[in-house]
């Protein structure tokens, strides 16, 4: 049975909140077919167009492409090219069969100058063949919530069964940008390819004109813009006559990130639409630390352990995000541990859970954990041990019973015959008038 135990509201004494903006705007309209934004730190919704609407999504693709290679290659390690690679469509870097360049280089080449002939490389080199890799995609997708997606490919050419959705990308590009090479090489404007053995060094440039344009100027807010955003932090552009033009940014201001994916814009509207969501989510949504990670969260008790107990706390930090002017008071948590734990208890190991509410409304799980290591008790390993052996000793037990019943049985049996053979010899004697042979008498004898 869990033990069930509501923090009190005086907790929220020590949250730190940062708000994003003190200003509130309106829903934004955007060119875009389907869209969404969502907090990178919680994953939460804040804007939704048809964010479910299975698109086409062009390079976009090549964000599940890049999360998988930095999951599963050792970047520094060189890839070879073969002839399928070199003869890749699209935007490319025209790739040589027999070239060599390392799985860094081919990264960089697919994320800053959209290199198709670079993620089917990094697919082969993960896989095997584009086929099998296809089905990776589409399993770690399923793993980070995409509920809509079928990729068939890992640069995102043009294919009618090559789908996924503004949502389901949202939550890829979310996990892609923990990891910092990602991050950092989103955020490149410009990569130098080294020479290799067949080509000189290549000069490779970012799409994305969040990150750096500052003399395009468009029309917002009853002024003129450039395109360079604030805190722009990536993340990739993608384009394909059936795709329309496609876009997942992200920006970061006072510590708080959003993340926008739009599909079917075009090309005068495609940064434009990104611009108007990030400001959107900035103005009208605050983000609330509510715990801090190493907050302590109970403490259990361990049976047969060298400690009675342990002491438990949150694994890592936990934020919301709230429209502005909503009150933090209006979150909520539980925190939910068992009675006891069972020796060893492992330092990090997860004991429970803390549940977040909005009101009533769960909107978010985390793990609590061990703060320290305990092993199991000398008694626990002589308990253990014993209790291991009853087995054993059950079966020697019987063993012996029967044994000795078996010796018993024979011995009786012995004894029974002996006096048979008594019994007759004095008929025999009785018989005879008491007399018998020297031998006769003898053997009579016992």
């Amino acid at each position: 049975m869990k033990r069930i135990v509501a923090f009190a509201a005086c907790i929220l004494i020590v949250l730190g909140s940062v708000n994003i903006s003190c200003g509130a705007s309106a829903t934004p309209e955007i060119v875009a077919d389907t869209a969404v934004l969502i907090s990178a730190e919680t994953g939460e919704i804040l804007f939704d167009k048809q964010m479910d609407k299975q698109k086409f999504p062009a390079s976009t693709t090549k964000i599940m492409t890049a999360l998988l290679a930095l999951e599963n290659l050792d970047l520094s390690e060189n890839v070879a090219i073969d002839s399928e690679v070199a003869y890749t469509a699209g935007s490319r870097i025209y790739l040589i069969e027999g070239e060599t360049v390392t799985g860094e280089q081919l990264l960089n080449a697919m994320l800053i100058e959209s290199a198709n002939d670079a993620a089917v490389a990094l697919a082969k080199a993960i896989s095997g063949d584009v086929e099998t890799f296809a089905g990776l995609m589409n399993s770690r997708a399923q793993e980070l919530g995409a509920k809509n997606t079928n990729f068939h490919n890992p640069n995102g050419m043009p294919d009618e069964l090559h789908l996924t959705t503004a949502y389901d990308l949202a939550m890829i590009a979310r996990e892609a940008m923990k990891n910092e090479t990602f991050r950092k090489i989103v955020t490149t404007y410009q990569y130098t390819l080294p020479a290799t053995d067949k080509q000189p060094e290549r000069y490779l440039y970012n799409g994305n004109r969040l990150l750096f344009d500052e003399r395009s100027k468009v029309q917002y807010n009853g002024g003129t813009i450039s395109l360079k955003y604030e805190g722009a932090t990536g993340i990739k552009t993608g384009f394909t006559s059936a795709a329309g033009s496609c876009l997942v940014c992200s920006a970061e201001r006072d510590g708080a990130e959003l993340i926008a994916v739009l599909f079917q814009s075009d090309p005068n509207n495609m940064f434009l639409d990104g611009i108007k969501l990030l400001d959107y989510g900035f103005e009208n949504y605050t983000s609330v630390e509510v715990i801090a990670a190493d907050t302590p969260a109970g403490t259990v008790t361990v049976r047969g352990g060298k400690a009675e107990s342990v002491d438990a706390v949150m694994a890592e930090s936990v934020s919301v995000t709230l429209p502005v002017g909503i009150s933090p008071d209006m979150i909520r948590t539980e925190i939910e541990l068992p009675e006891a734990l069972d020796a060893p208890v492992a330092k990090g190991g997860k004991i429970g859970t803390v549940k977040i509410y909005e009101i009533d409304e769960l909107i978010g799980e985390y793990d609590i954990i061990a703060v320290s290591d305990v092993a199991e008790s000398m008694w626990m390993d002589l308990d253990t041990t014993a209790a291991r052996a009853v087995p054993y000793l059950e079966y020697a037990a019987a063993a012996a019973l029967l044994g000795t019943l078996l010796y018993v049985a024979t011995w009786i049996a012995v004894k029974r015959r002996r006096v048979r053979q008594r019994r007759l010899k004095r008929r025999q004697l009785s018989e005879c008038g008491g007399k018998v042979d020297k031998y006769d008498a003898e053997s009579a004898k016992f």
